[in-house]
C-alpha cells in the first residue's frame, strides 16, 4: 500500500524501518497510551516490526518529505463486529509528532482508501477512555461514538482500563464527502 497526502504517507511496513520504529515504539510517551509497553531493546522491536510486517494488516504513517516512520496504523479483521466487511483502525505516533495533525490526516487518508478501494462497509475504532488526544483524532476522522466498555481490557502494568468505541459506516462516509464538497463550493 502506498497512500500519499499532503504531508506525510501511508506506506507498507519494511525491515529498512527498524531505527524509526524502535526510536517510536520505545517512546514511553507512546506505548502506555495505547496500552502497550514500551519496546524495551532493538532486538525485540525487531520481533515485533517482523510480526506486524507478516501480518499485512499494519502500515507505517511516514513523513512525506523523506520517508521516516514517524507512527503506525492498522486496518485489522478481528473488530468487535464479527462480520466481513469491516474493519478495525488502530493508530499511534512518535511523541515529536503530537498535535502536529499527522495522525488525523493518515486516518482519513485510510478511511479514504478503505471506501473507495474496499468492500468495507463499517470502520470500527476506540481509545481507552483516558486517551483524550485518540479521541481528539477520532472525532476529527468523523467517526460516530458508539459507547463505552467498562472495564475492557487488562494493561501490561495490570490496570482495568474502560474503552470508547466509534464507527463510520459507507453511509457516514459518503455524508462527510458531500458535506466537504457543498463547504468547497460556498
Amino acid at each position: 500500500m502506498r497512500i500519499i497526502g499532503k504531508n506525510i504517507m501511508i506506506r507498507d511496513l519494511s525491515m529498512k524501518d527498524l531505527d524509526d520504529f524502535y526510536e517510536y515504539a520505545s517512546d514511553p510517551l507512546v506505548g502506555p497510551n495505547a496500552g502497550w509497553k514500551p519496546v524495551p531493546s532493538k532486538a525485540i522491536a525487531k520481533n515485533v516490526l517482523t510480526s506486524r510486517i507478516v501480518s499485512k494488516e499494519v502500515y507505517a504513517i511516514a513523513l512525506k518529505e523523506d520517508g521516516k516512520l514517524i507512527g503506525t496504523i492498522s486496518l485489522y479483521h478481528n473488530g468487535l463486529r464479527p462480520y466481513k466487511f469491516i474493519r478495525q483502525l488502530g493508530f499511534s505516533i512518535g511523541s515529536k509528532y503530537f498535535n502536529l495533525g499527522y495522525t488525523t490526516e493518515a486516518c482519513k487518508l485510510i478511511i479514504d482508501y478503505i471506501f473507495k478501494h474496499t468492500d468495507c462497509d463499517l470502520i470500527e475504532v476506540g481509545h481507552h477512555s483516558n486517551n483524550i488526544p485518540s479521541k481528539r483524532v477520532i472525532e476529527k476522522s468523523g467517526f460516530r461514538y458508539d459507547g463505552r466498555l467498562r472495564k475492557y481490557k487488562k494493561l501490561f502494568d495490570g490496570r482495568l482500563v474502560d474503552a470508547d468505541f466509534y464507527s463510520m459506516t459507507r453511509e457516514d462516509y459518503e455524508r462527510l464527502k458531500e458535506n466537504e464538497r457543498i463547504k468547497s463550493e460556498i
